[in-house]
């Protein structure tokens, strides 16, 4: 079955005035956005305007190549391959890419980054700003769980900012997008700006995007654009089943059987100009949907700020800064950790503890009426 690689062969050759912008674009774009720009795509307004495809050329030609192109182990090795396949491409080759931002702020326990690709289509110009998903830092998995018990996190803010900022200085139609956490901020910010922006939104797609707090749907700022979502899950969903997250799901088949590893875009199915659908999620995450939801629901917002911020105390003290480097010097990651760990608190140890057993009990409880 064909995947967003395949979609670039066969679509490649046609711009956006022959063949409108698609779900399957949408993805592209949002995978695009884990790569490393800096000193290639300029971050302010002012900086020169660069194609996709000088892009990529600079990219594949730059001194520090090998560092640019590792993605880290949770992000698929074949996005360097998109690159190059959508630089080679008369449908991607075109679009200028513009004010890429990263931002890894540990302090304030923020991993942020997204960029805009520009485009004309039909009598218009269209500006798909992707966000980044979160990538091989440790500190952007502090900021995902930070979203299970804190009203909003620093990445979000600045999707708002930098959504603002896109608006004011770029004329023309807005679609919003990412992968992962990505998706999260896409509808944060799209459901954030004023309703002058608003106006000009024409879709926000979540591909398998972390869930919200469940005031987030009720909201009156989510009903403006509920009907601008496009989210979408794979059939083995872990990710998107986190937290809340509205009815509007359309689930997409994949060619990976392990559940963690369909989370990656490369594995999902495309057919044409959209993804190969099915009816509904598989059981394994509904499962995780029910257990992950009404543990969360039970615990007090203190107890799981405790248990995060305990987990993450934790894997800090290993010295590692990214899960690439954890792997690595896993022995001795291993052993800081649990040096780490026997100097906990009872009172944090039993905190812990009462969590892990609520989640495992909840697991076991939602297995069983799935049945």
């Amino acid at each position: 079955m064909a995947d967003i690689l395949d979609y670039v062969a066969w679509r490649g050759d046609l711009d956006f005035f022959q063949s409108p912008l698609n779900e399957v674009d949408a993805l592209i774009f949002s995978q695009l956005s884990y790569l490393n720009y800096k000193g290639i795509v300029g971050e302010s307004f002012d900086s020169e305007k660069i194609t996709l495809s000088e892009c990529c050329k600079k990219f594949f030609s730059s001194g520090d190549y090998e560092k640019r192109s590792n993605v880290g182990m949770l992000i698929n090795k074949k996005t360097v391959d998109l690159l190059k396949a959508c630089g080679q491409s008369r449908r991607f080759g075109n679009l200028e890419v513009r004010n890429f931002l990263e931002i890894i702020d540990y302090e304030n326990e923020e991993q942020f980054s997204a960029l805009t690709f520009t485009f004309p289509a039909g009598s218009n110009t269209w500006n798909f700003i992707a966000f980044r998903g979160t990538d091989d830092t440790i500190v952007g998995w502090k900021e995902d769980f930070n979203l299970g018990y804190m009203d909003t996190v620093p990445a979000q803010k600045d999707a708002v900012n930098y959504l603002e900022s896109i608006a004011s200085h770029i004329k023309g139609h807005l679609v919003i997008g990412g992968h992962s956490k990505g998706g999260n901020l896409a509808l944060y910010a799209g459901s954030s700006v004023s309703n002058k922006i608003k106006k000009r939104i024409i879709w926000i797609f979540n591909n398998d995007g972390p869930g919200f707090r469940k005031d987030f749907f009720d909201s009156d700022n989510y009903k403006s654009i509920a009907e601008k979502e496009r989210s979408f899950v794979p059939r083995l969903s872990v990710i998107g089943m986190l937290f809340s997250h509205s009815d509007n799901l359309t689930t997409v088949e994949s060619g990976e059987k392990n559940m963690l590893m369909q989370h990656d875009p490369f594995s999902w199915h495309v057919l044409g100009t959209a993804f190969v659908t099915c009816n509904q999620t598989g059981r394994e995450s509904r499962l995780v949907d029910k257990a992950v939801n009404e543990w969360v629901s039970e615990l007090s917002q203190e107890e799981r700020e405790m248990f995060v911020e305990t987990i993450f105390t934790v894997l800090n003290d290993s010295k590692a800064r990214t899960n690439s480097e954890l792997s690595s010097n896993l022995f001795e990651s291993v052993g800081r950790m649990l040096m780490s760990a026997s100097r906990l608190s009872p009172k944090t140890k039993n905190a812990v503890s009462k969590t892990v057993h609520l989640l495992v009990k909840s697991l076991i409880e939602a297995n069983f009426s799935t049945n």
